[in-house]
C-alpha cells in the first residue's frame, strides 16, 4: 500500500537518500528542508531522478511553531524525526545557549512535531508510525562531542518511553528507533572543526584532540549511506512492533574498542 511518509532534515545525506529509496518503492514522500532557499536545489535533485511523482519539497523549520503545524495538512502516515545540528567542544566550557540549541533542535523541536502529530493522528482515529534517527553516539560519548552524543541519547530515552506510553492508549501507533553509525556525509567533520576558543583549557591540546577524533571516523566511517538508509526503508514499512534498528551493526563493537584504546 501506498504511504505518505514525512522526512526532516531530508536537503542532503541519509534524510535524502532515504527518501529517495521509499520514493522509487511508490511512496508519496515529502522531503522538508530547514530554508526556503533550499527547496529549489532539492527540486532540481528530485527532477534529475525524474521522481517528481512521487517525492515533494518544503520548508519545515522544526523549531517554528508555525511550521510544525504544516504537518497536519498532509495527513501522513510516517513521521521520520531526522533532522539534527552538531555542536562540539569541550562540556566544561561550551556556552549553555549552544547547549540549549542543540537539545532544542535534536530533541525538544523534534518532540513537539511529534506531539503535534500524535494528537492529529487520534483526533482522526488514524493508523501512524514516529521514527526517530538517533545515533550510535547516543550510546557510546565521544569527547568534546558531548553536547551532540546528549541529544541523542535523550532521543534513545524519549523513542523508548513514548513506545510504552502509546501502548496503553493504542495499538495503532508504533514509534521506531534507528540508531545510524558513523558514515562520512561531512557532518561530523564540522563537529570536529569546531575549535576551541584560545581561553579554553584545552587549547594547546587541540591539535591531538582532533587527530584522535579524525582517526575514530577514518576508521569506523562509511562512505556509502546505503546501509542505513535500507535500515531507515526497513523501519518505515516494516509492519512488525520491532523497536530497533541499527547499521553498520560491527560499528558499535569497534567503537567501544577505539574508547578503550584512546580513552
Amino acid at each position: 500500500m501506498k504511504m505518505k511518509i514525512l522526512i526532516t532534515g531530508a536537503s542532503s545525506n541519509i534524510g535524502f537518500e532515504t527518501g529517495v529509496k521509499l520514493a522509487r518503492l511508490n511512496n508519496l514522500v515529502y522531503v522538508t528542508v530547514h530554508h526556503s532557499y533550499e527547496i529549489k536545489t532539492v527540486e532540481e535533485k528530485i527532477k534529475n531522478l525524474n521522481l517528481e511523482d512521487n517525492m515533494k519539497c518544503f520548508k519545515l523549520d522544526i523549531t517554528s511553531e508555525l511550521d510544525r503545524k504544516k504537518i497536519k495538512e498532509y495527513d501522513i502516515d510516517c513521521l521520520i524525526n531526522n533532522a539534527a545540528i552538531g555542536i562540539g567542544g569541550s562540556l566544561l566550557e561550551l556556552p549553555i545557549d549552544l547547549l540549549k540549541e542543540n537539545f532544542e533542535v535534536n530533541v525538544f523541536s523534534s518532540l513537539r512535531l511529534t506531539q503535534i502529530y500524535a494528537a492529529h493522528l487520534f483526533a482522526n482515529n488514524k493508523k501512524g508510525e514516529i521514527i526517530f534517527i538517533s545515533s550510535i553516539a547516543g550510546i557510546i560519548p565521544i569527547s568534546f562531542l558531548g553536547s551532540y552524543c546528549a541529544t541523542k541519547a535523550s532521543l534513545i530515552t524519549i523513542a523508548t518511553t513514548l513506545r510504552r506510553e502509546l501502548k496503553i492508549l493504542t495499538d495503532k501507533v508504533k514509534v521506531k528507533l534507528v540508531e545510524p553509525g558513523i558514515f562520512n556525509t561531512g557532518f561530523n567533520d564540522i563537529m570536529i572543526e569546531n575549535k576551541l576558543e584560545r581561553e579554553s583549557s584545552y587549547f594547546n591540546n587541540l591539535e591531538s584532540i582532533s587527530l584522535k577524533q579524525k582517526k575514530l571516523f577514518e576508521l569506523l566511517g562509511h562512505d556509502s549511506l546505503n546501509s542505513i538508509t535500507e535500515k531507515i526503508v526497513d523501519a518505515t514499512l516494516d509492519d512488525s512492533n520491532k523497536l530497533l534498528y541499527r547499521a553498520p551493526i560491527f560499528q558499535s563493537i569497534m567503537t567501544k574498542l577505539y574508547m578503550l584504546l584512546f580513552k
